[in-house]
C-alpha cells in the first residue's frame, strides 16, 4: 500500500504522467489517486509544474568546430603571438644591492652568535645539561 509521502515523492521525481513512473509503484500510485482526494491535488499541481517545463525551450550548448578553431589559432604565425625580448643584463646596481644585503645577513648572524657565546661564559649558569635538568636516580 503507497502512502501520500511516497505519493508525493514520485510526483517530484517523475512528474504527474503515470507512464514516468516506476512500473512496479505505478498501479498502487494510480489507485491512490483515484481514491484520495489530496492526491489528485497533488497530481493536479504537478501537472500545472510539468505543463511549464515543457513550454520551455531547452539550451542548445554552443557547438564549437575544432578544425576552424585550430585555424583560427595557427593563422597568425608564431612570432606575432610570443613578442620575445632579448635578454636584459642586471644592472651593476642590483647586483652589489644583492652583495650589501648578504653581507648585512651574515654580520647580523655573526653578531647574534657571537652575543649568545658570551652569555654562556657566566659563571652563574650551569656549565652542562645535567645540571640543568637536575636528574637524580630516585
Amino acid at each position: 500500500m503507497m502512502g501520500l509521502d511516497r505519493f508525493r515523492e514520485l510526483l517530484d521525481a517523475y512528474g504527474a504522467e503515470p507512464r514516468r513512473w516506476p512500473a512496479n509503484e505505478r498501479g498502487m500510485a494510480e489507485a491512490l489517486a483515484a481514491r484520495m482526494p489530496e492526491a489528485r491535488d497533488l497530481c493536479a499541481k504537478a501537472a500545472a509544474i510539468d505543463g511549464l517545463l515543457d513550454r520551455v525551450t531547452p539550451l542548445a550548448p554552443p557547438i564549437i568546430d575544432a578544425e576552424a578553431l585550430i585555424g583560427q589559432i595557427t593563422a597568425n604565425a608564431q612570432a606575432q603571438i610570443v613578442a620575445l625580448r632579448p635578454a636584459r643584463r642586471p644592472s651593476a646596481g642590483v647586483f652589489w644591492l644583492k652583495v650589501a644585503s648578504l653581507a648585512a645577513a651574515a654580520m647580523i648572524g655573526f653578531l647574534a652568535g657571537v652575543t649568545q657565546l658570551i652569555n654562556l661564559g657566566d659563571g652563574s649558569a650551569p656549565a652542562s645539561g645535567f645540571e640543568l635538568a637536575d636528574i637524580s636516580p630516585w
